[in-house]
């Protein structure tokens, strides 16, 4: 990014955008601001938003909350024409199916400059062919579409976003179906537009690809901002471990200038640290798969046999205690189960029904030294009370512990301790 671009102010800007559906929140609260002459990277795991705040920033999408700027007009106050005339739009969806030439497609990015009746015309078409030529695939604009290979309609939708003649690119992940070097000519081409002053946003999944392309980088993690910043800022394995919930080496690319970023395969995520598990009825098997395959040391309550957190628990080598199936849980067993407890770094306490069989699970939950109570997710076991006694020793012993989600619960365990 060149010093005019840095001093410029932002062409595109977003302030507390939000987009919810069904009750779900996908997009929240994310600020940012593109200059020209930047090539903004937005990157995160599946399912973190990147494309839904793209189509938000692009003016396909209407916010639930905030808005979205061009220059100093908001976008809701713009028509869809004159949208199309300053942001370009690339999607990652397939055009396969629909019955259009090469060069019919591209045209179709030179309508928001023509009036309502006016047809393309000389200089429309020659526009679509340097491009075409630009992108490499010269010679094709009168193959249909269905006839072309995966990678290749992926670069005709990136010219047809070249042809539109706009300030801003939003680029959807614009080399998902190519191989190594179109990746490299499309992101190249990408940093020339920037260069030449436009303002390109571009979702990445390859994060190698975005330390070495992108000028700077918006990491989302569950639809908020976790990171942005430069590449050697945000690319972190402290913040990627916790983000992605994988461990990770960061390290300088030799030969590019860039980073890398390598996965560390194999179950060592929790790095030794011992989880205590107090289930029932099936609670914890979700929870117990999740952690056993980050790798963290692990130990089970006290469970009933036959119970599916038993078996699970007994089938994976993780310690526990069993009581008979339908019987109450005695004062032996919890005795029995407290050193794991005392052993343990965390103790999760997970969502199920509570009845006098199984009380004593409570009571051990109220020996942990640092204890976290699951909060119900969609489709999980519930939170009932059978008993008074349970009820009122739930209630004691949540004023003295953290109630978290299990995604919020996996994000603290995947972040590394500090210096």
């Amino acid at each position: 990014m060149s010093a005019d671009a840095k001093e410029a102010p932002p062409i595109l800007r977003a302030r507390s955008l939000g987009w919810s559906v069904g009750g779900a929140t996908i997009v929240d609260s994310v600020d940012l601001g593109v200059s020209r002459g930047e090539l903004l990277g937005v990157i995160g795991p599946n399912g973190a938003g990147k494309t839904t705040l793209l189509r938000l920033l692009a003016g396909i999408l209407p916010p639930s909350r905030g808005d979205v700027w061009l220059s100093d007009q908001a976008l809701s106050r713009m028509s869809a024409r004159r949208r199309a005339q300053g942001i370009a739009f690339m999607s990652q969806e397939s055009t396969q199916s629909l019955p259009f030439t090469v060069l019919e497609v591209l045209l179709m990015g030179r309508h928001p400059h023509l009036t309502r009746f006016e047809r393309e015309g000389a200089e429309d078409v020659a526009r679509a062919r340097r491009t075409l030529s630009y992108v490499g695939l010269a010679g094709l604009e009168n193959r249909n579409m269905s006839e072309l290979s995966g990678g290749e309609r992926q670069l005709v939708l990136f010219a047809k976003a070249l042809v539109q003649d706009t300030d801003v690119l939003a680029l959807d992940e614009p080399s998902s179906s190519l191989d190594i070097g179109h990746q490299d000519r499309i992101f190249s081409m990408a940093q020339e537009l920037a260069r030449e002053g436009k303002a390109v946003v571009v979702s990445v999944h390859n994060l190698a690809v975005a330390a070495e392309y992108c000028s700077r980088l918006l990491l989302l993690s569950e639809g908020k901002v976790a990171a942005s910043g430069r590449p050697e800022e945000v690319l972190t394995a402290r913040t990627l471990d916790r983000v992605y919930r994988v461990r990770t080496v960061v390290s300088p690319n030799a030969a590019t200038g860039g980073l890398t970023v390598t996965v560390v395969p194999g179950r060592v995520g929790g790095r030794g640290t011992r989880v205590h598990i107090i289930g029932g009825a099936g609670s914890a098997v979700n929870i117990t798969r999740e952690l056993y395959r980050l790798g963290f040391s692990l130990s089970g309550g006290i469970a009933h046999e036959h119970d599916s957190d038993e078996k699970l628990w007994k089938s994976l080598g993780i310690a526990c205690v069993s009581v008979g199936a339908f019987t109450r849980i005695t004062d032996t067993e919890i005795e029995k189960a407290e050193p794991l407890v005392r052993e343990a770094a965390v103790t999760v306490l997970c969502s199920c029904p509570v009845g006098a069989g199984n009380l004593g699970n409570l009571t051990l939950a109220r020996r942990a030294k640092n204890l976290v109570i699951l909060r119900p997710g969609p489709g999980d076991v519930q939170r009932t009370f059978f008993t008074e006694d349970g009820r009122i020793l739930f209630e004691e012993i949540s004023a003295a512990a953290r109630l978290v989600d299990d995604r919020q619960l996996l994000a603290d365990l995947a972040t590394p301790p500090g210096p």
